[in-house]
């Protein structure tokens, strides 16, 4: 029997957001184990190729990923288009027995009333209609629903599902994109952070952190269309392509996790709070390289950091000063950063895509080999 897994998202294609990167990185590793892979969206933009991703994300099997839009026209986002975009999956799969794992609410809800054995991504709270659909009137307990897996124990606090309900797994890295040896110097010159400038990533501690360390340089790189500028020693650039973003890493010399007490997931939802929730793929992407990490101290995040074993953790978050001081303590102790360095790397090799997807196809019951 061929083996498949068919993914479906609501976020239409291409997109520079994490979650598409999260996708094609699963899809990638899923062919390791599977024959083919299904990925379903909203709509891709201009016929999108293959190769295109291929290149955009670095995929490294060579198997066929077949993307299938279901609407031709790109259309403004609202729920109504998420419905029918449910709607029209649930139909489309409907009798499916192979893999499926659905990030759209909307579309696990029909899945359910459809009979769809499928499982469930949730990376933050449920609000409004899809919380009414799936907790309030308790879909999310449908027996359709092999299991929700939760990016994290604090979401899986959160909702609080009964034990074989839901599964936790954190977001992950491909090991094969870090090949290049990190060396630790003994000179720190450059100091790098990647990801969105939304609110609450802390950019703007950043910013201040140039202004009273001008003996190091900044790099920040995943502009959009926000209104910051460089200056002297704080260079802003827009965002890259997952594969120039793995080199990049290894030219910096400490990597920063600058997160606040509200953290913002995108520019249009500036009240939703996922700082309880979040488990950032560039933390898995940072420890892979080996370059060592300077983070603040969110809960959510010390299920993976851990204070001068894999990172530095600054507690007083808020204050430019506290980072400036997280610097130089690891500035001055090159064994600290050593140490850091080698248990990023064996952090990530812990938390890896093929790690991820293995679990999921065992809990999906496939053999693997």
């Amino acid at each position: 029997m061929k083996k498949k897994v068919i993914y479906i998202t609501d976020l239409s294609l291409p997109s520079n957001k994490a979650q598409a990167t999260h996708i094609f990185k699963m899809l990638d590793n899923f062919l390791i184990y599977l024959n083919s892979a299904l990925l379903i969206c909203p709509t891709l933009k201009n016929d999108t190729k293959l190769s295109y991703f291929k290149n955009y994300y670095n995929l490294h099997n060579n198997k066929k990923i077949e993307i299938f839009p279901l609407f031709k026209k790109m259309y403004i986002d609202s729920f109504l288009k998420r419905i029918i975009f449910g709607f029209k999956v649930a139909l489309k799969l409907s009798g499916e027995k192979n893999l499926v794992i659905s990030r759209s609410l909307i579309s696990s809800f029909f899945l359910s009333i459809f009979k769809v054995k499928h499982f469930l991504e949730i990376h933050q709270e449920l609000k409004g209609i899809t919380k009414f659909l799936l907790i309030d009137l308790k879909f999310i307990y449908s027996k359709h629903i092999i299991k929700v897996i939760f990016i994290s124990e604090g979401l899986a606090k959160f909702y609080n599902l009964k034990k074989n309900k839901s599964v936790v797994l954190h977001d992950a890295c491909d090991l094969r994109d870090f090949k290049r040896k990190k060396t630790i110097t003994k000179k720190i010159k450059n100091i790098y952070y990647f990801g969105s400038f939304y609110k609450g990533r802390g950019i703007e501690i950043i910013k201040k952190l140039s202004n009273i360390t001008p003996e190091f340089n900044y790099y920040v790189y995943g502009k959009r269309n926000e209104k910051i500028s460089s200056s002297k020693n704080f260079k802003v650039f827009p965002i890259v392509t997952y594969k120039k973003l793995t080199n990049l890493i290894g030219k910096a010399d400490l990597l920063l996790m600058p997160y606040q007490s509200k953290i913002s997931i995108s520019s249009e939802n500036v009240k939703d709070d996922i700082s309880k929730f979040i488990s950032p793929l560039k933390m898995f992407e940072y420890m892979a390289s080996g370059t060592p990490i300077i983070s603040s101290d969110l809960r959510v995040l010390k299920e993976t950091l851990i204070d001068r074993k894999n990172s530095i953790l600054v507690k007083n978050y808020t204050n430019p000063f506290s980072w400036k001081s997280a610097i130089i303590k690891i500035v001055n102790n090159l064994n600290l950063r050593k140490k850091i360095s080698l248990n990023s790397i064996i952090s990530a090799s812990k938390n890896t895509w093929e790690i991820r997807v293995k679990k999921i196809i065992e809990l999906y019951n496939y053999k693997i080999k």
